[in-house]
């Protein structure tokens, strides 16, 4: 169950888990939370405003950017399991529970016991890439008492999918194993769903790619190290898995979460790794042999975790990258506060966005892109919409839960009456005829 993400910060866990003074200020961290972008081709990382209270993990965004899924679980994952490790015997998981819970059976279990702790995959989709993931909605894959998590999808047109893979406990056993499916819609059942990989080891995170009518590639984790395994009869049959040995890692415990990007030359493989500072940071390394699935070029950092603005919490690391076509990055944060007196509630796993630069334009090409001006910010009962544009625009204003609080039109420059909101951050966006995004957080404040 997602070992490799429990594994990896398991540690981090232990070493911070020291109970002094109060409750995590889930909205000061999340605000606050820095991150340094070393790689010169992303712009500035944001939260995704479909986070909720639950962890969502195990990432992945469509190619062409509308779809996104997750593996959900409605607790804090280290806190509880923490917990359970010292009293397994029908562990009360109701204290743990953080909503919502997206239909997922928490009563249903083998055992006998009053309550049962299980994950699922939820989704989301937009219409187009200028409107934000509005919710998360549970999926068709969910099944009682298994976990199924680490879904990937190679879209076909924009409401089906080539190829799908995902991770599902053996039934009997707590194993993850790999199953694959072919030419089912965007949300699919399990009904064709057949295991490809196997073993009485874990195995997560899986990548698939399609190289050709009939060669398909997959990338996974086994026990923290990635494997490669190719099928050259369009996933009837799949090679025995070979483990990559040349992604460079200096710090344990080695390299997780692979997923491969084609930049329309050549290709990348995007994974989590340990920095100096012993945190979970997003590496990438060019493919230098084609198709050679071992022959990966020295590590780059993308992107790693910073700190908390003022001490209010800390990032314990990020991770599970995937990626448009375009090259924008969607990963998970995982931030807490280790000085928590409530120990179902220390850390939080949420989906974050770090676009891709836009390659071939100028720095004052790229300001003017934007269309309005929002000021002042923080704010307090006005907001004051500068319209940069000569030209009718939309704009809406959205909350951290992704629900739409304010809409406008405008053709001049104007106050926003925002003194019926509550104190958060709030995620702007304007789109006009012409296609123009502008996008901005903006902070309430009665303060």
């Amino acid at each position: 169950m997602k070992q490799n993400v429990f594994g990896m910060f398991l540690i981090i866990f232990i070493i911070n888990s020291i109970k002094a003074q109060a409750q995590p200020d889930w909205w000061t961290i999340k605000t606050n939370a820095t991150f340094i972008v070393p790689d010169p081709t992303y712009e500035t990382p944001y939260i995704q405003p479909l986070n909720v209270g639950g962890w969502e993990d195990g990432l992945s965004v469509s190619r062409d950017g509308l779809m996104l899924y997750a593996l959900y679980m409605p607790v804090d994952v280290f806190s509880l399991f923490s917990d359970f490790a010292l009293n397994p015997v029908c562990f009360d998981f109701h204290p743990y529970y953080r909503p919502p819970l997206f239909g997922i059976d928490t009563l249903t279990n083998p055992w006998g016991c009053p309550n049962f702790f299980q994950a699922d995959i939820v989704y989301s989709f937009r219409i187009s890439i200028y409107e934000p993931f509005i919710a998360w909605f549970p999926s068709n894959m969910a099944r009682s008492v298994s976990t199924e998590g680490a879904p990937q999808a190679i879209s076909k047109s924009v409401d089906s999918v080539d190829l799908f893979v995902y991770t599902r406990n053996g039934d009997g056993t707590q194993d993850m194993d790999i199953m694959f499916m072919k030419n089912v819609t965007n949300n699919p059942n399990q009904t064709t769903a057949v295991p490809i990989v196997q073993s009485p080891q874990n195995e997560d995170n899986p990548h698939i790619e399609r190289i050709s009518a009939t060669q398909l590639v997959l990338l996974f984790d086994r026990e923290r190290y990635i494997y490669y395994s190719l099928s050259n009869d369009n996933g009837l049959t799949w090679q025995t898995p070979v483990q990559v040995t040349n992604v460079l890692n200096d710090y344990a415990p080695y390299d997780v979460q692979p997923h491969l990007w084609n930049d329309g030359t050549d290709w990348w493989v995007y994974y989590c790794a340990q920095n100096s500072a012993n945190k979970r940071c997003i590496y990438k390394s060019k493919q230098q042999i084609a198709n050679d699935w071992n022959s990966w070029g020295l590590r780059e950092l993308v992107i790693e975790p910073n700190e908390i603005t003022g001490g209010s919490g800390i990032i314990a690391g990020i991770g599970e990258p995937t990626l448009t076509a375009r090259g924008d990055l969607s990963f998970v944060v995982i931030y807490g506060d280790p000085n928590s007196t409530d120990t179902t509630d220390v850390y939080d796993a949420d989906p974050w966005f770090l676009p891709k630069r836009w390659t071939g334009i100028s720095e004052s090409d790229v300001k003017q892109r934007n269309i309005i001006n929002c000021y002042p910010n923080p704010a307090c009962d006005f907001l004051n919409i500068e319209l940069l544009r000569n030209e009718e625009i939309k704009l809406r204003m959205y909350n951290l839960l992704g629900e739409k609080v304010l809409e406008l039109e405008l053709n001049t420059s104007r106050k926003m009456d925002v003194s019926g909101l509550t104190d958060g951050v709030y995620f702007i966006r304007a789109t006009s005829e012409s296609g123009i995004l502008f996008t901005q957080k903006v902070i309430i404040s009665k303060r």
